[in-house]
């Protein structure tokens, strides 16, 4: 989030997150957001959660919920093929999780967990993508069969979330949570944290579980297991990722816009 000159009385603003407020390593706080999102016309917040942690830590209540798109190349994505995967140095089969390392990302759970599934799946890896950082490296470097990859770009991304086992996002807090989604409509079974946005943007498509070593461990292996309906689960995943559209956020942010200069004039 970045805010410069305070918004004129009749501006919308959109807001993705307030993390840095409750998580030091995502960045200062700019000390001025909160009287400049007060003074906007609305607030436009990617989630319920985030509109809620913006009423309670900036006193905000011009907040309006709009849920942002995904990518249409996620949707019926194909598997990378067998020499991507091996320029990649990745095996089948895989868990995979994508995004950063912050400590709101809770990888220190998903470490913990993947010591409990690697010695009960011997045959599984660990994929995790995301820009190089420390702290995943001292997390993973030396746990069994695991790939970090980096940075994986565009193209790669749906095709490597398709042809997965199952997508995890640990992730103690989310603005949004858009792993989430990508993975639903690119057919795969996600375990998600019952945490912040992340069961408001699953919808009831997502094995939701406690963030925490354990909650995830029993997650991944109850899909690995076959303990859910892990066809039922793509499914309903698929059908829930296809609600959000960037013509559905489009529609809506111009509502808003229309009614804010309506307002003003």
């Amino acid at each position: 989030m970045s805010l410069s000159l305070p918004p004129a009385p009749n501006e919308v603003v959109t807001l993705h997150d307030v993390v840095a407020w409750r998580f030091p390593d995502e960045g200062a706080v700019i000390r001025s957001a909160g009287a400049e999102l007060r003074a906007a016309r609305a607030v436009i917040c990617v989630s319920q959660a985030t509109a809620d942690d913006a009423q309670q830590l900036l006193g905000l209540t011009n907040t309006h919920v709009v849920y942002p798109g995904i990518s249409e190349d996620f949707r019926n994505a194909r598997p990378l093929d067998p020499g991507r995967l091996r320029e990649l140095s990745i095996k089948q089969p895989y868990i995979v999780h994508a995004g950063g390392a912050s400590n709101r990302k809770n990888l220190g759970a998903l470490a913990d967990a993947w010591s409990v599934v690697a010695r009960e799946c011997p045959e599984l890896s660990l994929v995790l993508s995301g820009p190089p950082h420390p702290h995943r490296t001292a997390l993973f470097s030396t746990l069994p069969r695991t790939r970090l990859i980096g940075r994986t770009g565009n193209a790669d991304v749906p095709g490597l979330l398709a042809g997965a086992t199952a997508l995890v996002v640990p992730s103690l807090h989310e603005g949004f949570g858009l792993p989430v989604l990508e993975g639903m409509a690119a057919g795969v079974p996600v375990v998600a944290a019952n945490s912040t946005s992340l069961p408001e943007v699953a919808g009831g498509a997502a094995l939701l579980v406690p963030p925490t070593a354990e909650g995830v461990a029993d997650g991944l292996l109850a899909i690995l297991r076959g303990k859910v309906d892990v066809e039922r689960m793509i499914s309903h995943g698929r059908a829930r990722s296809a609600e959000f559209t960037w013509e559905r956020c489009l529609d809506r942010h111009a509502a808003i816009w229309r009614a804010a200069a309506e307002d003003a004039a």
